[in-house]
């Protein structure tokens, strides 16, 4: 299981390790070892260009107007986040991430002014008690895949977003179809409590990535009731 040996280094880190994470404490032990070398051993080292991904389909989908405050869920050292500040200068992003560590990098990223990319950062285990704030758009890349966060955490985080807001979810798609996520958002569509996704299928990692191959399910929709 990730992280449940005190001998993990950054180097010996890699995505078999995050995909064998089953618990908050895993992912905590994990990324406490990986915070500071994870933009390099995983991010660059694979290619990966999922945070970019979801960016690009928010700037497509999320209108400008009355959708500036947004939170990134599992906001890790801060991809999706500085992405979105670039593509979308006017965006106020907090982030919220289980480890403090991998908080820690999303608060040295900065933005094209220099100021920071994140105006608030918190820890927050998503299968607890979620935070009592509103935004009107989530962002997401890399939290819904191989692990502990199925789609009764998913149901539970549309109440962060206010009626009318907008979500760009990204889901792993193995995890998409083996854990009910199709299921569950065509019942929250029935139910009224969202409107009908998008779904956008894109590449993880880069064509020449060791991963390369590995797709999400990117869904976008807005909140009803």
């Amino acid at each position: 299981m990730a992280g449940d040996s005190d001998s993990d280094t950054p180097d010996s880190i890699d995505l078999a390790d995050a995909y064998a994470v089953k618990t908050p404490e895993d992912s905590r032990r994990l990324y406490a070892a990986w915070a500071d070398s994870y933009n390099e051993t995983f991010i660059t080292a694979n290619s990966y260009v999922y945070p970019r991904r979801v960016a690009e389909l928010f700037a497509e989908y999320v209108p400008v107007s009355g959708y500036t405050d947004v939170i990134d869920i599992g906001c890790g050292t801060g991809a999706v986040g500085s992405f979105l500040a670039s593509l979308r200068p006017e965006l106020v992003i907090d982030g919220f991430d289980i480890s403090p560590e991998m908080l820690a990098q999303a608060a040295q990223t900065r933005r094209i002014d220099n100021s920071h990319v994140y105006r608030n950062l918190q820890e927050v285990d998503l299968t607890s008690a979620l935070p009592n704030q509103i935004y009107s758009a989530m962002t997401s890349a890399g939290t819904f895949t191989h692990g502990h966060l199925g789609p009764e955490t998913f149901l539970r985080l549309i109440s962060l977003i206010r009626i009318g807001g907008w979500f760009v979810i990204g889901i792993n798609a193995e995890h998409f179809k083996a854990r009910g996520f199709a299921e569950t958002i065509k019942s929250a569509v029935l139910s009224g409590i969202i409107s009908q996704s998008i779904i956008r299928v894109v590449d993880v990692y880069e064509t020449g990535s060791p991963h390369h191959g590995d797709k999400a399910n990117i869904c976008i929709f807005q909140r009803q009731n």
